[in-house]
């Protein structure tokens, strides 16, 4: 995934409407943050995928989150998503998209979730809820795994960018803290643009 190579930041959109995430995404593609999840958490879901797929192509990486079951996985992956995201671990979906050589980013907290994540074919886990625990949780995984790849997800803030960086982050998911309900809801994409470049920033400053 060369976008997530270059910058390891996933920015995820979470239940909008088709209007304001057309608006968002523009606003954070434009700051820089080409890798981007549409989670499935309305019904035209598929259809948004579809959209900003056709819209922007190759010129970002766009996938789905929140995928229960394998049957959301398929539709996702016609409608263009180019990786799957789950909330846990649900192995019939993470068999699927290992089998087509789909990218599947798999939910996982405790040690032995984050482990069967990773034997089961992760390109990448997330460490679901990140701020929970924090970053010294993260450090402390890394004593055990240290060849895991790990995406700290949920309630990563500005602030705690480098600290998740020296912990042992391999990339970072940001969804209410970049996409914020009240800035999509009155259509601030200034907000949303500023923000991500920000995030953008923090990432490019915490792994140098």
């Amino acid at each position: 995934m060369k976008f997530l190579s270059q910058t390891p930041l996933i920015g995820i959109l979470r239940g909008a409407e088709t209007k304001s995430l057309e608006g968002a995404v523009e606003a954070a593609v434009e700051a820089g943050i080409l890798t981007l999840e549409i989670t499935l958490n309305r019904p035209e879901a598929f259809e948004q995928i579809a959209l900003i797929k056709d819209r922007y192509g190759d010129q970002i990486q766009l996938g789905a989150g929140t995928v229960l079951t394998m049957e959301a996985a398929q539709k996702a992956i016609k409608a263009g998503a180019e990786f799957i995201v789950t909330p846990a671990l649900v192995f019939e979906v993470m068999e699927y998209c290992r089998k087509i050589s789909i990218p599947i980013f798999p939910g996982a907290l405790t040690p032995s979730e984050i482990l069967g994540a990773h034997l089961a074919g992760a390109e990448m886990v997330k460490v679901f809820p990140a701020s929970s625990f924090g970053p010294s949780y993260l450090k402390s995984l890394r004593g055990p795994f240290p060849e895991i790849k790990l995406m700290p997800t949920g309630g990563v803030t500005l602030e705690s960018v480098p600290e998740y960086f020296q912990a042992g982050a391999n990339a970072l998911g940001v969804g209410g803290e970049l996409f914020k309900k009240e800035w999509m809801e009155h259509w601030n994409w200034d907000r949303i643009n500023d923000t991500a470049r920000k995030y953008v920033e923090a990432v490019k400053g915490a792994k140098k």
